[in-house]
């Protein structure tokens, strides 16, 4: 599934991206309006996304285009900080469907996805899951549990946060970028050393490894990367000691 993002931020649309890279959608980047719209002819989106900074001089464009062209008839969500109460106002006289203004988290974003996705008839297609299961475990995003060979292991939130989007995210490379964005909602270089000690953690308490048929690899100068051996390719004694964090 593909979302389009209007925006002139490189960090709004890489946080955008990263909060809803897990979630199986790719976010496509577009300048300015008119680079959207030219695009738009040819390719889907499910969802179109504008920066709040960026409405005002794109609306005029943005509404004309739908009501010369169907394709562009699509759900819309506008994000972000509003110059003015205004603005904002003006965003629902537009026939935007909903807005999400000042930060936001990954879990406040989805549910705003979700809705207007579902309100559009396609609520089929959203692929914002709750549960993920890789081998022996299972997570729950709704209750923030985790569990392995049906043990649950205590994580904290931005604990369990960095494990939802690296096992819902399994074999993807994940920078630092992108989970500093998703988890703590700031840049690499401010969160870098917060990860490292979280990545150290979840391999102390989730034993990753070949008992368990998943591993969490650093890769240098790309990020990391968690992989799910096949079933049939795991080891026959899938009983890791693993020690429960009290």
């Amino acid at each position: 599934m593909k979302f389009a993002v209007l925006t002139t931020n490189p960090a709004s649309f890489a946080y955008v991206a990263a909060c809803l890279s897990a979630q199986g959608v790719t976010c496509v980047r577009f300048d300015d309006a008119l680079a959207l719209m030219r695009t738009g002819h040819t390719e889907a989106f499910a969802l179109l996304m504008i920066d709040a900074q960026q409405f005002s001089t794109a609306a005029r464009l943005l509404l004309t285009g739908r009501e010369r062209n169907a394709n562009m008839c699509r759900p819309t969500l506008v994000f972000g900080d509003f110059a003015g109460r205004h603005e904002m106002l003006g965003v629902f006289d537009a026939g935007i469907d909903d807005i999400i203004s000042g930060h936001f988290t990954a879990e406040e974003l989805c549910a705003r996805v979700r809705r207007i996705l579902r309100g559009a008839g396609k609520s089929t297609q959203v692929a914002l899951d709750t549960q993920v299961v890789a081998g022996p475990y299972r997570l729950c995003r709704l209750t923030r549990t985790v569990t392995l060979h049906d043990e649950p292991i205590r994580l904290t939130a931005r604990e369990f946060a960095t494990a939802w989007l690296l096992f819902s995210s399994s074999g993807a490379f994940l920078s630092r970028q992108q989970i500093a964005s998703a988890v703590w909602g700031t840049e690499a270089s401010v969160a870098e050393r917060s990860i490292e000690q979280h990545i150290y953690k979840l391999r102390k308490k989730l034993g990753f490894g070949p008992a368990t048929g998943v591993e969490l690899k650093t890769v240098y100068s790309r990020g990391y990367q968690l992989t799910v051996q096949p079933a049939g390719e795991q080891p026959q004694s899938l009983a890791p000691n693993v020690k429960l964090a009290a």
